[in-house]
């Protein structure tokens, strides 16, 4: 079965609409767009009925608000169109060509797979804790997420994840919080999520005038302030120890997220193998 595409996307980021056009049609894809929440054409008031000002992660900015409502019409949308996966993308990525034969056929798709995550964070220092079972498909891995990971550019989900994430409404915590993030979201800590290695996707994919729309962040003064740090080192140090006893029981091993455009001989058909 072939799995769909959803791009977010601001109606008015029109250069980013280009370039996103010109990825997938490199990529042998296309993609069917949802217009992304505007977090400047609403009032804050707006936004929280359907969401929360604060949360586990502390004070919810307006703007993450407005990404995490984005990503909700997104979900609607697999719901909607019957598909029983689909890849959600933002609109400042780099693909590569092999993703068309990962969507092309789903049997790779593992058995307790909520989320499959393509995409690598831009951060060239981050490790992350993976599970040590591997599963091989065209030259990649597929491995079980043990550890938080930000980001939220390139995945792909069940419909039954999307409506498990849809019932957390009002949402009170940034998207990649909500999804990645088992020690600040008990959403995330209900599923099962692997990663792609190496990755294939990546951000950075910026139209010119375009990069980080929107109002800035407003930072949170007095006692939201206070309270946002508590919440957040309290998750931070939940992480660690989550992270720590799956280290120690031999769970997990700590891994860099790479991203490769291609790991397939060009001249040779895609051979699939799982183990």
């Amino acid at each position: 079965m072939t799995i769909p595409i959803f791009l977010i996307g601001l109606e008015r980021a029109t250069g980013r609409a280009r370039l996103m056009e010109q990825e997938l049609q490199k990529a042998g894809l296309s993609a069917t767009r949802v217009n992304a929440v505007d977090c400047d054409a609403a009032t804050r008031e707006d936004f929280l009925r359907d969401c929360r000002a604060e949360g586990p992660w502390g004070y919810f900015h307006t703007k993450d608000m407005a990404c995490t409502l984005s990503h909700a019409k997104a979900w609607e949308a697999l719901i909607a169109s019957g598909a029983e996966q689909a890849l959600i993308l933002e609109d400042d990525v780099f693909l590569t060509p092999e993703l068309a034969d990962w969507l092309n056929d789903a049997s790779w798709w593992p058995t307790d797979a909520d989320i499959v995550r393509f995409e690598r964070w831009r951060s060239t220092k981050l490790y992350v804790a993976l599970g040590r079972k591997r599963l091989s498909h065209l030259g990649r891995e597929l491995r079980l997420m043990r550890s938080r990971h930000p980001g939220g550019a390139a995945y792909a989900l069940t419909r039954e994840a999307a409506r498990h994430f849809l019932a957390q409404k009002p949402f009170d915590i940034t998207l990649d919080g909500l999804l990645f993030n088992p020690s600040a979201s008990p959403a995330a800590r209900q599923i099962n999520i692997y990663q792609v290695i190496p990755a294939m996707v990546e951000q950075g994919n910026e139209a010119p005038g375009e990069y980080n729309m929107g109002a800035p962040r407003a930072r949170p003064t007095g006692w939201p302030l206070i309270r946002q740090k508590v919440r957040r080192g309290i998750a931070e140090i939940s992480s660690g120890l989550r992270t720590t006893a799956n280290l120690a029981l031999g769970r997990a091993t700590l891994e860099k997220i790479t991203y490769a455009p291609q790991v397939l001989p060009a001249t040779e058909p895609n051979q699939s193998n799982t183990a």
